[in-house]
């Protein structure tokens, strides 16, 4: 697995392609996959925990996101922020220097756009469910689950716990070929458009700025 958010990452992928196995299965998986697909605006706050297993090490972040259709979004994970308006994309990172790099969104590779993660991993794999957990359902993709499942780039297993009701993820994890393990706890997810300025960015005074457009 490449580094968190930016990880082999991203695509948000609109069609659903599932495996499933009953009727109740098939609806909440086609929930989860409307509500993080790009159509649709989102909010939500999330801790991360990266264990990588050749150091047995454990490193923990913070983060929020803020996404919108035709690929505007505001995520935050620790000392970097990602700004899309659709067309600009700033990378601004705090340490060790303030630094501001400027691209075209339509430059960068499609599987590295911090807003695609989510449905990348929650629209295109056959999700079996492995169990529930009071109100809480989990799904599994392994890579040897479906000879017709898509790559999963590194990953050789992806899991994810959604609240039944509300089709709403509380819970991301994704294990690469290598044993590392990156889990995303979600938190206060709501639905919704975000303020007008949410996808505009200002450069801080200071800053080192990189302009990439040309």
């Amino acid at each position: 697995m490449a580094k968190p958010f930016l990880v082999p990452a991203a695509a948000l992928v609109i069609g659903l392609s599932v495996s499933l196995g009953t009727c109740q299965e098939a609806t909440l998986l086609s929930r989860v996959a409307k509500n993080y697909s790009g159509d649709v605006s989102l909010s939500t706050s999330f801790d991360l925990k990266i264990f990588w297993k050749i150091r047995e090490k454990e490193e923990t972040k913070h983060g929020s996101i803020v996404m919108a259709p035709h690929d505007r979004f505001r995520i935050r994970l620790g000392e970097s922020d990602w700004v899309s308006d659709g067309t600009t994309l700033w990378q601004y990172d705090r340490s060790p220097s303030p630094q501001v790099i400027i691209r075209l969104l339509a430059s960068c590779d499609p599987s590295q756009v911090p807003s695609r993660m989510l449905s990348k991993y929650l629209a295109r794999y056959s999700f079996k469910e492995r169990e529930t957990k009071g109100k809480n359902i989990v799904f599994m993709w392994t890579a040897d689950s479906s000879s017709t499942a898509p790559s999963a780039g590194d990953a050789s297993r992806i899991s994810f716990t959604v609240a039944a009701k509300s089709a709403i993820v509380q819970e991301l994890e994704v294990v690469d070929k290598s044993g590392n393990v990156s889990t995303y706890a979600f938190h206060g997810t709501t639905f919704g458009p975000p303020s007008s300025s949410a996808f505009s960015f200002a450069i801080p005074k200071g800053a080192r700025v990189l302009d990439e457009r040309q």
